[in-house]
């Protein structure tokens, strides 16, 4: 589930937990208008509190309030959740991915796992070359589209043998070190 932004959750870190689980209702659904008494139905409270934190929040720039009414939704303008959640996914997809690459390069399966994966993209890069230049609109090329062509399955088939060899080195690497004795790996 969508979180208020740091900057929200900093600014107002002394309001409470009912502040902010306003402020979380808003900001998971942007593009819906709540009245003062839905919102004091959905957290529970009177409609004196919701007003009061509203009040502050519209203050500050975070909740838009409609035409003096009593109806508020979350600021899209100033913050835009699809932006934030945007940020926050592709950020968290590299942290993600970095991760993963520190992990699997620790080991000879990973490593192969790793290149095999990096072979299956590059076929499919060099696959939507040889679709975008074999069409009848792209013929400028000087090579000719047959090499784009052997260029993806190749790189496609030795992705799909990497990958396959990962578990099988993982598998020798077990069954090498159950047989071999101890005393080799403790030099």
């Amino acid at each position: 589930m969508r979180k208020v932004p740091k900057e929200f959750r900093k600014e107002f870190e002394e309001k409470g937990e009912t502040f902010f689980e306003i402020a979380g209702l808003l900001y998971t659904h942007p593009d819906r208008q709540y009245t003062q008494g839905e919102l004091a139905d959905k957290v529970d409270k009177s409609n004196q509190t919701i007003s009061d934190h509203t009040t502050t929040m519209e203050d500050k720039g975070w909740v838009t309030r409609q035409d003096n009414q009593t109806t508020f939704r979350w600021n899209t303008e100033a913050h835009n959740p699809a932006s934030t959640e945007g940020i926050t996914a592709a950020k968290q997809f590299y942290v993600d991915c970095w991760v993963l690459i520190k992990k699997h390069s620790q080991t000879l399966p990973g490593v192969l796992a790793m290149i095999g994966f990096g072979f299956v993209l590059t076929a499919a890069v060099v696959f939507a070359f040889f679709l975008g230049i074999s069409s009848d609109a792209i013929q400028s090329s000087n090579i000719s589209t047959v090499v784009y062509l052997a260029i993806a399955i190749g790189s496609f088939t030795t992705g799909v043998i990497l990958t396959v060899l990962s578990p099988l080195q993982a598998l020798v690497n077990r069954i090498v070190l159950q047989v071999l004795p101890e005393s080799l790996f403790n030099r």
